[in-house]
């Protein structure tokens, strides 16, 4: 355990001088920024006790498995994954979120109204609507829903409600209601699980090769250390992932379009064109990015295809 987080807590030490120059150059030169060091700072601190509340005894589990359940070790691994996943997706909302942003309940009766309506239309029912203050860290705004459950809630970025009118959240919040409808997120989910029990049941290959250790510069004796298995396979799992992001970022785009349909069919396709405008504006987004970077990176349409397959959606 310590040979792992010691690893872990290195790279993130590595990572903070281009974390800062990300929030304090380039968010700031644009406008986006609303962070001070302090808060960064502070948002660090406790990113790294969460992580070691939660991962550290995950981590030991993981490390015990392991070591104590022979050659099927992978699959109690696997099932121990599933139900800290399904613990953390539980908790996020009421006690994990809340540590970083305040949550105030919606107040403007009529928009309330509004989204009510449109809820009860699609056959969502959730735990309360809430307004998060975004504008305390950045100028971006957006909308999501989270949990499961009795602890699913929607959420609003403050500095969305003050950019849109109406008309156009309820497009945004039909957009994020088409996920829950054609259930991406459930999808998304299952699958993760699934390469989870690929990718686990390749390093418990991968952990008995000794040319594994040695093909990444490290010397091992007859009995492999679990740890430092573990440790190298996350370390090059990107590595040989990478020639996936492109099917993961094509799959992402053909849900974003299946929102999109189902937002121009509950609410209004010009509402959210109008959205979108406004948002690919504010958040200064490339309007035509580089199209083989935009097939390996992009989990949204680029924005002039998304609006013209809204303009259709509304045509038809």
């Amino acid at each position: 355990m310590a040979l792992i987080i010691s690893a872990f807590f290195i790279m993130s030490i590595a990572e903070i001088p281009l974390s800062y120059y990300r929030t304090f150059v380039i968010e700031e030169q644009y406008g986006f920024n609303k962070m001070t060091p302090v808060m960064f700072f502070t948002d660090l601190i406790k990113q790294a006790a969460l992580g070691l509340l939660l991962g550290a005894p995950l981590l030991f589990c993981v490390l015990w498995l392991m070591e104590k359940m022979g050659e099927s070790w992978w699959l109690y691994a696997w099932v121990g994954w599933i139900a800290f996943n399904l613990f953390i997706l539980a908790i996020f909302p009421t006690w994990i979120a809340p540590l970083f942003n305040k949550f105030t309940p919606l107040e403007d009766a009529t928009l309330k109204t509004r989204i009510e309506q449109l809820m009860r239309k699609c056959g969502f029912k959730t735990s309360g609507l809430f307004v998060m203050d975004g504008s305390r860290r950045s100028n971006h705004g957006n909308a999501y829903f989270t949990g499961f459950g009795k602890t699913k809630r929607i959420v609003f970025f403050d500095t969305l409600l003050s950019r849109l009118n109406p008309g156009e959240i309820e497009a945004v919040l039909a957009h994020e209601l088409g996920h829950f409808k054609h259930r991406h997120v459930i999808k998304r989910i299952v699958i993760s699980f699934a390469m989870s029990l690929a990718f686990l049941w390749v390093l418990g290959y991968l952990m008995e090769q000794s040319w594994f250790y040695q093909g990444l510069g490290v010397q091992v004796t007859d009995v492999p250390s679990t740890a430092m298995a573990l440790l190298l396979f996350f370390l090059v799992l990107p590595v040989f992932t990478f020639l996936l992001h492109p099917i993961s970022s094509l799959y992402s785009r053909k849900h974003e379009f299946e929102a999109d349909a189902y937002a121009a069919q509950n609410s209004s396709a010009d509402d959210l064109i109008h959205a979108l405008v406004k948002l690919y504006q504010d958040n200064a987004a490339t309007l035509t990015p580089d199209p083989l970077h935009s097939a390996f990176y992009d989990s949204h349409p680029p924005a002039s295809i998304r609006v013209a397959h809204l303009q259709s959606q509304g045509q038809s």
